[in-house]
């Protein structure tokens, strides 16, 4: 797959991903916007086969209340080849003060609602570390450097 294809492809998930974490259907999306977008159009741009224009991907990540540097963060994280970060709950208390009660609260949660609460690591999702990130009000570069510690697999950026 060359890269314009690949770049395509991981704009598609990002903004399929966007629109289920709406719970909203391709229908819905056509509905909601008026008619600015066509359910066909849209299902175009999640499975890669159709390029998004800019001002097109900015008006329906705006239809999904979403940032568009955040889906943008997202596709290039994902373009980068890196996995999603997998935190050791061991390691937590490495951390500085600030991050270990935020990030200890996050996953105790996540934990409970995924019913894993027997394992030492978790895999989250880089959109999830984007929100701590914000709520610690660094970059997420900084926050996932500030997380190092903790980190279980080489995610950080570089």
């Amino acid at each position: 797959m060359g890269f314009r294809e690949g770049l395509l492809q991981e704009i598609g998930r990002a903004l399929r991903r966007a629109r289920r974490a709406r719970g909203w259907t391709l229908r819905d999306v056509a509905a909601r916007s008026d008619g600015q977008f066509k359910s066909t159009a849209v299902a175009s741009y999640e499975r890669g086969e159709r390029a998004i224009s800019l001002e097109r991907f900015f008006a329906l990540t705006e239809l999904y209340e979403m940032r568009p540097d955040r889906i943008l963060a997202q596709i290039v994280w994902r373009r980068g080849g890196r996995p999603e970060p997998t935190i050791d709950r061991r390691r937590l208390p490495e951390l500085p003060q600030d991050e270990a009660g935020a990030v200890t609260g996050f996953i105790e949660e996540v934990r409970r609602l995924r019913g894993n609460t027997d394992h030492e690591t978790i895999t989250i999702r880089i959109q999830d570390l984007e929100v701590l990130a914000t709520a610690s009000g660094h970059p997420l570069h900084e926050f996932l450097e500030r997380l190092g510690p903790a980190l279980a697999n080489s995610s950080s950026p570089e």
